[in-house]
């Protein structure tokens, strides 16, 4: 099962924008993926409450950041080579992480090659419950991979 999990500039719907994606394969975790994204000359909303949370600093994404046209060629690649025949990715906030996903993708004019399900679609309401309390209890920051791996260990 692939997780997958996103920071982002801020919550803002309308100017935010994908800034660190997180793979973590629960089979082969050493083959997990995580990068930072280099925002695109469109996107200049930053949000500091976010870099709180995150704790990346929009410099870091300049300097260490891909360009966002190879974070869409990564994902539908990695996606499409780990995800089995579902070719799906689990996420605990899907309408934020498709959102997220949405912008990256129309921004680079890239077809997402990959489908994107809630937690829900694998995990009872008791599980669920369990993992979001204990995900509140995490110090922060959060960062995409470390937040995507953590849904399995409990």
């Amino acid at each position: 099962m692939l997780i997958i999990d996103i920071e982002a500039s801020g919550l803002d719907p309308d100017h935010s924008y994908p800034i660190e994606i997180g793979v973590y394969n629960t089979e082969e975790p050493d083959t997990s993926l995580s990068f930072l994204i280099r925002p695109h000359a469109d996107w200049s909303h930053w949000d500091e409450v976010a870099e709180e949370i995150h704790g990346i600093e929009r410099a870091e994404l300049f300097r260490d950041g891909i360009e966002p046209e190879l974070a869409c060629d990564q994902l539908n690649l990695y996606i499409n080579q780990h995800a089995g025949n579902s070719n799906c990715v689990i996420s605990d906030a899907p309408d934020f992480d498709f959102m997220w996903l949405r912008r990256l993708f129309r921004t680079t004019q890239q077809r997402m090659q990959f489908k994107l399900a809630g937690i829900d679609s694998v995990l009872n309401p008791s599980r669920q419950a369990l993992i979001f309390s204990e995900l509140e209890k995490q110090q922060m920051p959060h960062r995409a991979l470390a937040d995507a791996g953590s849904l399995v260990k409990y």
